[in-house]
C-alpha cells in the first residue's frame, strides 16, 4: 500500500521525464498532441501521444497504479487465419505500482510508450497478404 504522500513523490520524479518528451515532441505529433496531464488534486500525471497512446500514473482506491494505454494492430495474417483478430483495437493494462520502484524502471515505462508510439506508423503499413 502506498502512503498518503505516495503519489506526490512519484509525480515529482516522473513529470520531469514527461515534460522532457513533451519539450522534444511537440513539433513531431499531430496537433494538439503531446498532451501532458497533471492533476495534483484529482491525483493524476501522465502523458498522451496520440490517441490510444498514453501513460498514467493515478490513485486508484488506496493504491497507486500505472496505466498503459496503445493500440494493437493485426500483424499475423495468414497465422491469425481462422480466427478473427482486429486490427486498431484499444489495449490497456494497469498495474499497481510501488513506492520502491526506481527512477530507471519509471524511464523504462515512458520508453515503451515511446517504442509502441514510434513503431505505429511502420505497423499499419505492413502486411503479409
Amino acid at each position: 500500500m502506498s502512503t498518503p504522500d505516495g503519489f506526490a513523490v512519484l509525480r515529482q520524479r516522473l513529470l520531469p521525464m514527461l515534460r522532457r518528451i513533451v519539450e522534444q515532441l511537440e513539433d513531431r505529433t499531430v496537433p494538439g498532441y503531446p498532451v501532458l496531464l497533471d492533476d495534483p488534486e484529482q491525483e493524476v500525471v501522465g502523458i498522451s501521444l496520440a490517441p490510444g497512446f498514453g501513460l498514467y500514473l493515478l490513485r486508484d482506491g488506496e493504491r497507486l497504479v500505472l496505466r498503459r494505454e496503445r493500440i494493437l494492430h493485426r500483424t499475423l495474417v495468414h497465422t491469425a487465419a481462422g480466427r478473427e483478430w482486429f486490427g486498431g483495437e484499444p489495449y490497456e493494462e494497469i498495474e499497481e505500482i510501488d513506492l520502491s520502484i526506481s527512477d530507471v524502471e519509471l524511464r523504462d515505462e515512458v520508453a515503451r510508450l515511446l517504442a509502441a508510439w514510434h513503431k505505429h506508423p511502420l505497423i499499419i503499413r505492413q502486411s503479409d497478404s
